[in-house]
């Protein structure tokens, strides 16, 4: 009796094993719910970037924005790393937003380095 309390335990558990994520799927998932929020948030950017072309209607150019998103999807260090143009409003304006952003925590319980490129047209 207790081999086939023993072997059904044991198939229970294999199972149960074959559902679990591979590290890979945990970080697209990561990714996705990253993008999600990013998306959702569009109009925080896009009112940084409407006041950077009422400030300079010719404004045109790209502005890359960089951060490290901890485990629980605080980010940490936002700065821009590149900008074609000069607006120090449209830096400071951009940075607050990204450190007001809360993001699903990381599916892997590690930081990720995220970047995001805006446009300004």
């Amino acid at each position: 009796m207790k081999e086939k309390v023993l072997f059904a335990l044991t198939t229970l558990i294999l199972a149960s094993c074959s559902n679990v994520p591979t590290r890979e799927e945990r970080l697209d998932a990561t990714e996705k719910a990253t993008n999600r929020t990013l998306d959702q948030n569009q109009d925080a950017f896009r009112s940084c970037i409407q006041d950077a072309v009422k400030r300079s209607p010719s404004l045109d150019g790209r502005a890359t924005l960089v951060w490290i998103q901890n485990e629980d999807g605080f980010v940490k260090n936002p700065r821009i790393r590149e900008m074609s143009f000069k607006d120090s409003a449209f830096e400071e304006c951009i940075l607050s937003k990204i450190k007001a952003m809360k993001f699903p925590p990381s599916a892997e319980d590690s930081r990720a380095k995220v970047s995001l490129e805006l446009v300004v047209k």
